[in-house]
């Protein structure tokens, strides 16, 4: 049904626009109805003042904005069930956060039709502004349905790269700092260089909770050591509950 609507558009379709619609069509992945609110999406703010007669593309990014956040916490919180807020909330970082919006503009080329007075425009946050722009028009012009299927297709799948998160929080020198706090205990690191010869750093690093001496661990970096540590901190006070 999709083709031949677009079969039927493109006779209906002014000359001066059909490449504009055949974009779009390839872009999108669908039939775009209304292209008056995709001409506005690709119209920054520093775009002529003839050029922004019809305005410029921040109503609709703010809006795009919005929905894209919806629809990723959406797919997390399906794609993710047994995974707490606080790491969906990364990984929703990874998909919404400014450079990776900027890259798949670029990607989509969205520079190709972006009306804009600016300089090094790829490597601009007007991409990635205009990605936004873009999605609020979809979902003005053809409904969240097919919104949700164009920020899947399009941005989540290809662009997230989960693979930089690992599957559970492994910051173990955050949660024991953490840990410590809630349960008002005074802590501290007693970290050194142990290395006989100085030539391969090693470090040994002592984490003490209220001056006791709980965990201890060796690393190649100080950060090393003392993670490692944290992480047998944790294990010893849900061993003997040390905070209880």
């Amino acid at each position: 049904m999709n083709k031949l609507l677009f079969t039927i558009k493109t006779f209906f379709i002014a000359k001066e626009d059909k490449d504009f619609f055949l974009y779009l069509y390839k872009t999108i992945g669908f039939c775009p109805k209304n292209l008056s609110i995709y001409k506005t999406c690709f119209v920054h703010r520093s775009a002529s003042p003839h050029t922004k007669r019809n305005g410029c593309n921040e109503r609709l990014e703010f809006l795009g904005d919005s929905i894209l956040g919806s629809i990723t916490a959406d797919y997390l919180y399906t794609q993710f069930p047994d995974e707490k807020e606080g790491l969906l909330t990364k990984r929703r970082a990874l998909i919404v956060n400014r450079k990776n919006l900027n890259q798949i503009g670029n990607n989509l080329r969205l520079q190709k039709y972006l009306a804009a007075r600016i300089p090094h425009l790829k490597q601009n946050d007007a991409i990635g502004n205009c990605l936004e722009a873009l999605i609020g028009a979809i979902y003005k012009d053809l409904g969240y349905k097919k919104t949700r299927i164009f920020v899947v297709d399009k941005i989540i799948k290809p662009f997230a790269d989960f693979s930089t998160l690992p599957s559970e929080d492994t910051n173990y020198k955050s949660l024991i700092i953490q840990r410590c706090q809630q349960e008002k205990k005074r802590w501290y690191f007693s970290t050194e260089l142990i290395s006989p010869d100085g030539k391969i750093p090693s470090f040994r690093a002592e984490f003490f909770v209220d001056d006791e001496k709980i965990a201890e661990a060796t690393g190649k970096s100080k950060k090393e050591a003392e993670q490692f540590a944290s992480k047998i901190a944790l294990k010893s006070v849900e061993d003997i509950e040390v905070y209880r």
